[in-house]
């Protein structure tokens, strides 16, 4: 973030240790200067507006999110003794940074949790905060207006569902934000809302609008959103008079990265920038040009990267549920070739984020898969975003029922139309896809092989460790402890007996979002039966691998998982004897 006179830059980085991120300052011309140190890690930083003092929101050791790095800091090492944990001891604060002392504040809200901050530099703040400090708070945030010196917050706004997305008017008067329902911190999409800083409150003056990703002011009367549609994105302008106008939408995705759609803009809305991509065309800086209403590509950072590679086919997929809903999703195949193929169907986490056109997926790389030989089904069943608020609820109360049953019809239709061979199926999934992939296992003999990465096994065992507890009491809706209830019969292993198909478990040590003791479980579960199954588990990793050994790792191991079972025989990398 460029400060008010635009000579130096504000921005975040763990240069110093992976994971660690910490808030430094740049002169135009000059090297990164180091503006404080903290023990946990710097989330946002925002300039005053005489630029003498940076707000930094950061959370605290082990605060929910920061088991993606898995690292815990203490200080320029990661720390070798115990982890050492108590109930609510992991906040997200707020610190103000006088640049030319060097002195730090703490100014946020005592017994608060602040998980999004924004200012106008002066003497409004408005934040999104909880009393839980962990993973749970974040689902039942709310508006608040935020008094540095006194340290205090007053309510503004509590929701029906969650927030994201806090934007101050650039004359401090409202906040807009984005409220859906979402499984997962990050990558909400839903309506926007707009909060009156001092008298509270919101309102939605364009009902209807419920797919938008983020939102940007223009002037204090007019927004600028992005928002997913269907398996693409768009974007407009949207004024507080309830008026819209959509200028763009296409199969590119528009966004900072692919947790949702964004947009950032300049000179009230004359200028407009995000980062752009699209199925074999690599992420890169763009401007939209108001004339032509497209995207004018700025940079050709990653050109090596496409530049001689052939990339797979891919057209979007339509079909019809036994409940009469369409379910949309994509299909991807070797560039060229005919079917029947064997089909790898790619379920995505969340259950809140939807496959849409981004350059490369992961969860694992289905472009890889599509290179290799094979189609990738990556469908989005109901509970999905890229469609309306009932789409993204539908979910509610029955994970694994309806929307099992939609990616299974996506499935039929691609042997339908000679797509797939039904004799080869595989599925694949992550987190919450990784959740759909034990469930697919444990409920159909249908699917040759499966990888399941980061699973949800058990949901009873998954309430009490993993720290986001209030994602299953949304999605799940009653007592975890009744042994007759929902969370037992939406467990994959107390259905393991039924499980007939090779499994490939993948696993970060240190993930706190599904913890590694859900994918022990399940590996424990199917080798009970007797069916060939594997656990990979990489240390020092969290809910994704990041470690680059470890994420080619993950990735070869995976289709040498399913050429096993559902390609021919011959020599390969991960190839074993048996």
């Amino acid at each position: 973030m460029w400060s008010p006179d635009g000579m130096r830059l504000g921005f975040l980085s763990d240069r110093l240790l992976r994971g660690h991120h910490l808030p430094y300052t740049m002169a135009v011309g000059g090297e990164p200067e180091l503006a404080a140190a903290f023990r946990g890690s710097a989330e946002q930083l925002l300039w005053s507006s005489d630029g003498s003092r940076i707000l930094v929101l950061v959370a605290d050791p082990w605060s929910y999110g920061l088991d993606w790095s898995a690292v815990a800091v203490t200080g320029s090492e990661p720390d070798p003794d115990p982890i050492v944990r108590r109930p609510g001891d992991a906040w997200r604060r707020l610190f103000l940074v006088d640049l030319a002392s060097g002195e730090v504040d703490e100014v946020g809200p005592p017994g608060r949790s602040v998980w999004e901050v924004d200012w106008d530099g002066d003497s409004t703040v408005v934040g999104l905060v909880s009393e839980d400090p962990g993973g749970s708070g974040w689902y039942r945030c709310t508006v608040a207006r935020l008094e540095l010196g006194s340290r205090s917050a007053t309510t503004l706004y509590e929701p029906t569902w969650q927030l994201e997305g806090l934007a101050l008017a650039p004359d401090g008067s409202r906040a807009a934000i984005v409220e859906g329902y979402s499984s997962d911190h990050g990558m909400l999409s839903g309506s926007v809302k707009i909060v009156d800083v001092a008298t509270g409150g919101a309102a939605d003056p364009w009902g209807g609008l419920e797919t938008v990703g983020l939102v940007d002011w223009c002037d204090p009367a007019t927004l600028w959103y992005a928002r997913y549609d269907g398996t693409g994105t768009a974007c407009g302008r949207i004024a507080l008079d309830g008026t819209r106008e959509e200028v763009w939408a296409g199969a590119p995705f528009i966004g900072g990265d692919i947790t949702k759609p964004a947009c950032v803009v300049a000179d009230g809305g004359a200028v407009v920038y995000t980062t752009h991509q699209a199925h074999g065309i690599a992420p890169e800086l763009a401007r939209f040009d108001h004339a032509t209403r497209g995207w004018e590509r700025l940079t050709s950072f990653n050109e090596a990267i496409v530049d001689g590679t052939v990339f797979p086919d891919i057209r979007s997929l339509s079909w019809t549920a036994a409940d009469g809903l369409r379910i949309d999703g994509l299909l991807l195949t070797p560039r060229g070739a005919t079917g029947p193929f064997p089909l790898l169907t790619l379920v995505h986490g969340g259950p809140s984020w939807c496959w849409n056109g981004y350059f490369s997926d992961s969860e694992p790389n289905g472009t890889l898969l599509a290179c290799a030989g094979y189609a990738v089904l990556m469908p989005n069943p109901r509970g999905s975003n890229g469609r309306d608020h009932a789409f993204a609820q539908a979910v509610i109360d029955d994970p694994g029922g309806k929307d099992f049953a939609d990616v299974m019809a996506g499935i039929d239709l691609c042997i339908e139309r000679g797509i797939a061979d039904p004799d080869r199926l595989g599925i694949s999934g992550l987190s919450y896809g990784g959740y759909m992939t034990a469930w697919a296992v444990t409920q159909t003999d249908r699917f040759a092989a499966a990888v399941a990465n980061s699973v949800i096994a058990n949901w009873v065992s998954f309430h009490l460790t993993a720290d986001i507890a209030a994602f299953d009491d949304f999605i799940i809706g009653d007592a975890w402890a009744d042994p007759n209830g929902p969370y037992v019969r939406w467990s994959p292993v107390y259905h393991a007996a039924a499980c007939t198909t090779p499994t490939l478990i993948i696993q970060g040590a240190m993930d706190r979002c599904t913890p590694v003791g859900q994918a022990e479980e399940l590996f424990a579960a199917i080798a009970w039966t007797g069916v060939d199954t594997e656990l990979v588990v990489y240390p020092r990793e969290g809910h994704v691998p990041f470690e680059r050994a470890h994420a080619r790792d993950a990735i070869l191991r995976t289709q040498a998982w399913f050429d096993r079972y559902l390609m021919p025989p011959g020599p390969g990398e991960f190839d074993r004897a048996r």
